[in-house]
């Protein structure tokens, strides 16, 4: 309120104009209403100044639930007893409307029943429902239960009637959204005819009543758009309307309004209204509403000080009863130059303006602002209702440190103070630096935000794509992508392996391909070949351009085709591609005629892209249960929204925890996953290291490290647990000790695998508030670039060689052997405390490989207890490529190589698919030195195995 330090009642000038402008015949009513202003006695206070009833519309509502903490204890309470976001809102409205009434109800028996009114608004969804919003208005009646509640319904062509029956059933009506003198004169209308069918059904009027809801500022808003037009629009056509047209500014409202009152005056001097007056009847008064003035050109007192009448209301916002009581001016201004009123506005309709229409505009706008206040208020109850129920269930906890917990909790605090929620869902760059660079690659990347709730929309699109799909026989899908685009498929391929698709044959059987190796490549072609097999292709990128993803769409394309006998049609209708609007991969679908193109919100990066088309189209294929993992992702995304107190919103305590445990020297996240989910790392693994690893900073992210002793760990780590059900035991002993030990760990709890896609929206928003905690953008990836540059020059090097030494390349001096013990445990000896080492493999992933590497990891953690990390290439290029380039000096990298003993042809490429591997891995190398980074390659031959047995014997013998 204005003048600071003085609350309503402390002024006998607060008093005085209040009690004043009651003297002259008209209440004022505060349009606001919050359970704050009950609890504090601020209302009572005041009631006790002057104010005689109270309004509230949904918008209030929302701002009351969204911008207070009023209504915490009473949400987690209701959210106990299981209630849905709307029962909850209805709670919580009723609870308010109900002390309201009571605080009320004093000046409800001393105004004769007339003031002390509360008022209730039908949902605004029903403004088009004659029948629907009788049966709220009684039954609202009924729940609330106090004499002197009123029933706000609007003045729509449906609502009229409406308001007619539940005056006959004794409702007391709040005629809400009047614009126009029509309208006001069919709001009557229908008053009195209830009023007088109910008398003629026997019934009494005693305590009835009603209330027109005359809007008067949002008229002037409209009004002086239309004026300022016209006097533009006249320096080119009639000069004079210029002047015309000024003189009206900021006067439309308040002769409509005069008007209306006329119109009232006549009514009440009617026969007809004496009837009824003889019978008991109250009048409908006029309730000026809107009155808070929207132009700051005009006194923010106009519209009160120029409408106080006899048998009115004012419904005021706070910021204008604060203005009123310290500056208003208390006179009987309403029936004064009415005559100048009508010729105001018979100039406004003399310049060619409609008053009526767009009074029209108004009404339907009106309903719609209502209608997405309600929606927007659902939404902030949905949000609260799923952050408490997120809570409740426990599926976060952490066991930390003290000093670590101190930080953390003074950090979650902090974010909280300055908005972070908000301020992320709303793409403020701020959040994350202060580096005017970042705002436009933050802003246009915040797209997966809001895909949960868009792809609940697309999920009866996706069952009708897979029917169409097995009907047409396909039997295996081929995922073709990289990155981001390719390990959510291979996360829920994995996981959902046993329970779809390969086993009962409700999917497709899905085969990710992410490596060049030719061996790769050939693995995957024969996977999809032999009797009854019939592979559709999902060619997925973002940008379409990723050199693996073109040479991958090559191959397959110039095979099927040739199976098609070079039926573009025939072979088109076995792709699909997924991509951005606008992209050479989407063009190239039309030109080929690929079966479907899914076109994915621009606004997402890849990684970030799991509960989009590029996770759920080749999930949708498999079997996997689409539903519940967008279902269990909009859970989270509306625990996580900008309403929710950044205190309960789980993921970002999460966030913060891996920001503030990296910066105090605990970088290595180490993932510890149930072996039913155990993929899911990986995607961890590249969303966390391609988000913070840059600038010199970042998160290392282990997965499937095994997990080992305690003594086996630096104090440089962070565990994070996530369990499905009740876990593997010994797994959950292992880190049981780490927690004994002190090491901070994290624990997430899955129910079934569909939580994946609450996890998948966890991890998200946890990595996001992670590079704000640490200042950095989380959306970018700088040197994935530069790699993809170095790898471009060596293949254009490797064209201008002769064919027979064509794909060689030229190697790096310093290549080892995978027996050479001394120079490989040199280099390893290079690392020192808080050091990771990665095992850059150029190689296709194996079970027998994947053993050996893991036992090299073992070793080498053994000897110095050094972290460690495997990565396939070149997908790994795509993830914790970043982090390796752009993240802290504090790695020491192994790249792993190893000969091609056949080939494949890339088709209008002149290097091959060996070629292209060995140029991303050089590449690699070249850049990871050329920033100072210990790299060394240690070339395997021709025996990957073999190599591979030698290097880790030469390791663990050491």
């Amino acid at each position: 309120m204005a003048n600071a330090g003085r609350t309503t009642t402390e002024t006998s000038a607060s008093k005085t104009r209040l009690r004043d402008t009651h003297a002259l015949g008209q209440s004022l009513w505060y349009d606001n209403l919050r359970r704050g202003l009950l609890v504090s006695g601020e209302l009572e206070a005041l009631v006790a100044a002057g104010i005689r009833g109270l309004t509230s519309n949904p918008t209030i509502f929302e701002k009351a639930i969204v911008a207070s903490a009023d209504y915490e204890e009473a949400l987690r309470a209701l959210v106990g007893k299981g209630l849905s976001p709307p029962q909850i809102y209805e709670e919580l409205a009723v609870q308010d409307i109900r002390g309201a009434c009571d605080l009320l109800l004093a000046v409800y028996d001393e105004s004769g029943r007339v003031d002390g009114r509360a008022s209730l608004e039908v949902l605004p969804e029903l403004a088009a429902n004659t029948a629907q919003t009788i049966s709220e208005g009684l039954r609202l009646t009924r729940l609330v239960g106090r004499p002197n509640v009123m029933i706000k319904v609007p003045a729509t062509p449906e609502g009229i009637p409406a308001i007619r029956a539940l005056t006959t059933a004794g409702v007391s009506v709040n005629v809400t959204l009047i614009f126009s003198l029509l309208q006001y004169e069919e709001v009557m209308e229908a008053y009195v005819a209830g009023l007088e069918e109910r008398v003629a059904a026997g019934g009494k009027l005693e305590g009835l009543t009603s209330v027109a809801s005359f809007f008067v500022s949002r008229v002037d808003a409209v009004c002086d758009r239309q004026l300022a037009k016209k006097i533009e629009e006249s320096a080119k056509t009639v000069p004079t309307d210029a002047p015309r047209a000024e003189a009206l500014m900021g006067k439309i409202a308040i002769a409509n309004a005069k008007l209306a009152y006329e119109l009232y005056l006549g009514l009440v001097g009617s026969a007809r209204w004496r009837a009824l007056v003889a019978k008991g009847a109250s009048p409908q008064r006029l309730l000026w509403a809107s009155t808070g003035t929207k132009d700051p050109r005009y006194a923010d007192t106009m519209y009160l000080d120029a409408l106080i009448g006899r048998d009115t209301i004012d419904t005021v916002p706070p910021a204008t009863l604060a203005a009123f009581i310290d500056h208003g001016t208390v006179a009987a201004t309403l029936g004064t130059d009415v005559e100048g009123a009508h010729a105001t506005l018979a100039e406004f309709a003399a310049l060619g303006l409609d008053l009526s229409r767009i009074c029209h505009g108004l009404l339907a706008d009106g309903v719609k602002s209502f209608t997405a206040s309600m929606a927007s208020l659902l939404g902030a109850v949905t949000a609260r209702r799923a952050a408490i129920l997120e809570k409740a269930a426990g599926r976060q906890r952490d066991v930390l440190p003290a000093p670590l917990a101190a930080a953390v909790d003074a950090e979650v605090l902090r974010l909280a103070a300055t908005e972070a929620p908000r301020r992320l869902w709303q793409g403020d760059a701020t959040l994350f630096s202060a580096d005017p660079t970042y705002e436009t690659s933050i802003k246009s990347r915040l797209g997966w935000l809001r895909v949960p709730a868009l792809m609940q929309t697309k999920l009866a699109e996706l069952a009708a794509f897979v029917a169409e799909v097995k009907e047409a026989g396909f039997t295996d899908a081929v995922l073709l992508g990289m990155g981001g685009s390719s390990l959510a498929p291979e996360v829920l391929a994995l996981t959902f392996a046993d329970q779809a698709g390969l086993t009962d044959k409700t999917g497709l059987r899905l085969h990710v391909l992410d490596n060049t190796d030719p061996a790769a490549v050939a693995r995957v072609d024969e996977a999809v070949e032999g009797t009854g097999k019939k592979a559709l292709y999902i060619v997925a990128s973002k940008s379409g351009g990723t050199i693996e993803i073109k040479a991958f769409e090559r191959f397959f394309w110039q095979k099927v085709l040739s199976q098609n006998e070079g039926d573009v049609a025939g072979a088109g209708a076995c792709f699909v591609a997924i991509t951005d609007p606008a992209t050479r991969l989407g063009q190239l679908a039309v030109e080929k005629k690929y079966r479907r193109v899914f076109t994915n919100p621009a606004d997402i990066g890849g990684r970030y892209s799991a509960l989009s088309y590029f996770g759920l189209v080749p999930g949708a294929l498999l079997g996997a249960d689409v539903a519940g993992l967008v279902g269990t992702g909009a859970e989270m995304a509306a625990a996580c929204a900008a309403v929710v107190p950044g205190v309960d919103i789980a993921a970002l305590r999460l966030g913060v925890i891996l920001g503030v445990a990296a910066k105090t020297g605990r970088d290595k996240l180490t993932l510890v996953t149930s072996p039913e989910i155990a993929s899911f790392g990986s995607w961890i693994e590249q969303l966390v290291a391609a988000s913070t690893g840059k600038e010199g900073k970042g998160i290392v992210p282990i997965d499937l490290e095994p997990v080992g002793a305690t003594s086996e760990y630096d104090d440089d780590r962070l565990f994070v647990y996530v369990r499905l059900g009740a876990g593997d035991a010994a797994q959950s002993r292992a880190v049981g000790e780490l927690e004994k030990a002190g090491h901070p760990v994290v624990y997430l709890q899955l129910e079934d695998r569909a939580a994946l896609g609450r996890e998948f929206f966890r991890w998200e928003v946890a990595t996001a508030i992670a590079g704000a905690v640490l200042g950095v953008n989380p959306f970018d990836e700088p040197n994935v670039t530069e790699a993809k540059l170095a790898t471009s020059a060596l293949l254009a090097a490797a064209q201008t060689q002769t064919e027979g030494d064509a794909g060689k390349l030229t190697l790096p001096e310093d290549v080892v052997g995978p027996r050479d013990g001394e120079r490989i445990l040199a280099h390893l000896a290079s690392a020192i405390s808080g050091d990771y080492v990665a095992l850059c493999a150029y190689f296709p992933r194996t079970e027998a490989r994947e053993a050996l590497l893991t036992r090299l990891r073992v070793a080498v953690r053994g000897r110095a207890r050094h972290a460690t990390t495997i990565g396939y290439g070149p997908r790994f290029l795509h993830s914790t490529g970043q982090l390796h380039k752009g993240g802290a000096n504090n790695g020491v990298f192994l790249q792993l190589t190893a000969e091609a003993p056949v080939d494949l042809a890339i088709p209008g490429e002149a290097y091959s698919f060996a070629t292209l591997r060995n140029a991303q891995a050089l590449g690699d190398l070249q850049v990871l030195r050329r920033r100072g980074r210990r790299a060394l390659r240690v070339a395997l031959g021709a025996d990957v195995d073999a190599g591979l047995q030698a290097l880790v014997e030469a390791v663990e013998t050491s």
